[in-house]
């Protein structure tokens, strides 16, 4: 087809073409991701005090996340979106007081080798304090909370896994408290992610 194009056309024509060879071969690729979290720190919401004499602090974005979502690769650049659920606080036979909430992720990452990193926000859904032991059951509702959230981690290009070290900055206010103080939930934790 090009040998009948006049000769500027012809040129502009090949060169579209290469354009969008090269746009092909760097098209984003998609992968699923699924993952787990361990992140420890906020501020304390409540000591727990059991019959053995045991105690244990709740404290504000520490627990456990498991999460799942989809990562968008194109060249050296991972786009990560991911929502799960995070839980955390001391369980008994008798009774528990849990730390819940639902944390959607958005993270961005530099990809050098086998090393990432990362800056992106963390928003969470439906944050609060279940308490359910004898004598007390009450739910401590707060409200929804942007904060930001930064990793830095070890993901080897030709193995289908990361394991990253995590900082989470974020605030938390209690629903339908007058005047009601910000609680700080920043926490340092450790991710696996799995990738397929």
């Amino acid at each position: 087809m090009i040998q009948h194009l006049p000769g500027r056309e012809s040129i502009v024509y090949a060169a579209l073409m290469r354009s969008l060879a090269a746009v092909t071969t760097q098209a984003a690729e998609f992968r699923g991701v699924a993952g787990i979290a361990l992140d420890l720190g906020g501020d304390k919401l409540v000591t727990a005090t059991f019959a053995d004499g045991s105690t244990s602090d709740v404290r504000a974005n520490q627990g456990l996340v498991f999460n799942a979502g989809v990562v968008m690769v194109n060249n050296s650049y991972e786009t990560q979106a991911a929502a799960g659920y995070k839980f955390g606080g001391p369980g008994r036979s008798n009774g528990s007081i849990i730390w819940d909430t639902i944390p959607v992720e958005l993270i961005q990452f530099l990809r050098a080798g086998n090393a990432r990193i990362g800056l992106g926000f963390n928003y969470q859904i439906n944050p609060k304090l279940v308490v359910d032991i004898p004598g007390t059951s009450q739910t401590y509702n707060f409200d929804n909370a942007l904060g930001g959230i930064a990793q830095i981690g070890w993901a080897p290009a030709k193995m289908p896994f990361s394991v990253d070290l995590r900082y989470t900055s974020i605030k938390y206010k209690q629903s339908n408290v007058s005047n009601a103080r910000e609680i700080g939930g920043n926490a340092f934790g450790l991710y696996a992610g799995y990738f397929f």
